[in-house]
């Protein structure tokens, strides 16, 4: 079979892969769709930090995917074939601080399908080995291509889950990307009263629009602070910083009210510049948020997908074939991100 085969920065290859076997303990995965990261064009392009510098060389990539159950290991007997399951692609040693307090998400030796850290396949092929743990039931209602959605809205609901109670709340989103636009729905689930998205791509923003945006901002022309005052008087309780970027993140700090709360989403590469005297004068909170804990987001994730409480049809702005993951994905997002939410390749 083929996958999408990483070497090294910008050397990524379409070539012949063995198709993998069920093991004990593992399921055997048609892929059905694999979303485009953002992460994945860190480890293109070769960024120097983070994430990017980890990723095991010779292993097919891809974290974001849904598929078919075509067989199961020995010892399960627990799920069937023909199963369409979402998968939350890490896995964890299970003996570290973190995950003996079921945090799995911050394990000293994690690593994450589409080879983070460990040389496991991810789901640019079109089959993928997966532990049973890994795999997450779809539920009626919900389309397994548009379940591939599950693991980008699953960071977004463990966001909102690391934030204050957000019912009645005022919420401002820096960033309408993939992430913000789940979190901003994730936000409205909760029960936000007021939300404020921060967006420079005319694109995305229309997204946010059709999603509930309760008002819109491009952070280029119009300072998001008179939004603010205007909806809200006093600044807003919570802020949720999705863009790795020293602007927006000031931004943020300084749309808070006094005590208000900042959670920071973004996978930053490099170090941030935060103006602690204005986030002193007002004591505000700072909380960070780590992927997502698969027991708990991601059968909530999926019961809000297959409840309509995402829009995938704003969410999924193009579906392409693996022999285009490169120019109709990769580089199409490198160049034109700000006309795209989400890219989905069917890999069959």
């Amino acid at each position: 079979m083929k996958g999408a085969v990483y070497h090294g920065p910008r050397d990524i290859r379409i070539e012949d892969v063995p198709e993998p076997t069920p093991q004990p303990g593992r399921l055997l995965i048609e892929v059905s769709r694999n979303g485009i990261c953002g992460s994945d064009l860190h480890t293109y392009v070769g960024a120097s930090k983070g994430g990017a510098t980890m990723h095991v060389p010779g292993i097919v990539l891809g974290h974001e995917f849904a598929g078919t159950v075509r067989d199961v290991g020995d010892g399960i007997d627990d799920i069937a074939v023909g199963t369409h399951v979402a998968i939350a692609p890490i896995e964890w040693c299970g003996s570290c601080y973190s995950c003996t307090h079921s945090w799995p998400q911050m394990c000293r030796k994690l690593g994450l399908y589409g080879g983070y850290r460990l040389p496991l396949h991810g789901g640019l092929a079109p089959l993928v080995s997966v532990s049973r743990r890994s795999a997450f039931e779809v539920p009626e209602g919900l389309g397994v291509i548009e379940a591939a959605l599950a693991e980008p809205m699953a960071v977004a609901v463990h966001a909102v889950r690391r934030a204050p109670n957000l019912l009645g709340a005022n919420v401002m989103v820096l960033g309408a990307g993939p992430i913000g636009l789940g979190v901003l729905q994730s936000a409205i689930a909760a029960g936000a009263r007021t939300t404020i998205v921060t967006e420079i791509s005319e694109a995305r923003r229309r997204a946010a629009a059709r999603l509930g945006a309760g008002a819109i901002v491009d952070p280029s022309a119009d300072d998001p602070r008179t939004a603010v005052r205007d909806l809200t008087g006093h600044g807003v309780d919570v802020v949720f910083e999705t863009t790795a970027n020293d602007a927006a993140l000031s931004q943020g700090i300084r749309s808070l009210r006094p005590r208000g709360t900042l959670v920071s989403v973004a996978g930053w590469g490099e170090l941030a510049r935060v103006d602690m005297g204005v986030s002193m004068a007002k004591e505000i909170d700072i909380r960070f948020t780590m992927t997502y804990e698969p027991a708990i987001d991601y059968p909530a994730t999926l019961s809000m997908l297959a409840s309509g409480a995402f829009d995938t049809d704003v969410l999924i702005s193009d579906h392409i074939p693996l022999d285009r993951v490169i120019e109709d994905g990769l580089e199409e997002l490198l160049h034109h991100a700000d006309q795209h939410v989400k890219i989905l390749v069917d890999p069959s």
